[in-house]
């Protein structure tokens, strides 16, 4: 529909079977998208020549396919975040008592799931989720977070519902305030915790 504003959270890239099928689709319906923790490993392999790869970057390379440069191109001008006035899109969360989202660390935008109070361990399930340690001015929406899931709260959207893991991917439309669930065909990975 005209006007409509379409935005990825990130993480398009590695578990699925065609990482670079998902990121033409992208191209070609002109989404947006926020760079996730899975883009940015991809950027770290594609820097490093393929002879001087360690075998987990090897495999990880061979994952995404032939297209591994050209991909790399494509990412690397994504943001960590989308202010769209309304709603900031994220990857994974924001960093609790940073209020300018220029100051926040790369490493907590793509990958905080829990805050211990200083940034340094980010997914310990003592820890309280990083939303409930955050105020923002407007809705987040975030990814990352398969294990938790849904997240439907009116400060924050979680949307990462484990479509790779053979649950469903889900969008969210803020006007309708509704989500919307795809089953995933299969499960194309086993659940993670990364």
């Amino acid at each position: 529909m005209e006007g409509d504003r379409l935005v990825a959270v990130g993480d398009l890239v590695n578990k699925g079977p065609d990482s670079a099928g998902v990121l033409d689709l992208v191209r070609a319906a002109g989404i947006r998208c926020v760079k996730g923790n899975h883009e940015a490993k991809l950027l770290r392999v594609e820097a490093v020549p393929a002879a001087l790869r360690g075998a987990k970057d090897g495999k990880f390379a061979e994952r995404i396919g032939p297209r591994l440069e050209e991909l790399a191109d494509q990412i690397r001008p994504w943001p960590y975040w989308l202010d769209l006035g309304d709603l900031l899109v994220v990857h994974a969360g924001l960093e609790p008592g940073v209020e300018a989202l220029e100051r926040m660390r790369p490493d907590i935008l793509l990958t905080i799931r829990t805050w211990d109070g200083a940034g340094l361990e980010m997914d310990r399930s003592s820890d309280p989720p990083w939303f409930d340690c955050v105020r923002w001015p407007v809705p987040v929406v975030f990814g990352h977070w398969a294990l938790r899931g849904l997240v439907d709260r009116p400060d924050v959207k979680g949307l990462d519902t484990g479509c790779v893991y053979g649950r469903w991917l889900t969008g969210w439309c803020p006007e309708e305030s509704r989500f919307y669930h795809v089953d995933a065909r299969k499960e194309y990975a086993p659940l993670a915790r990364d």
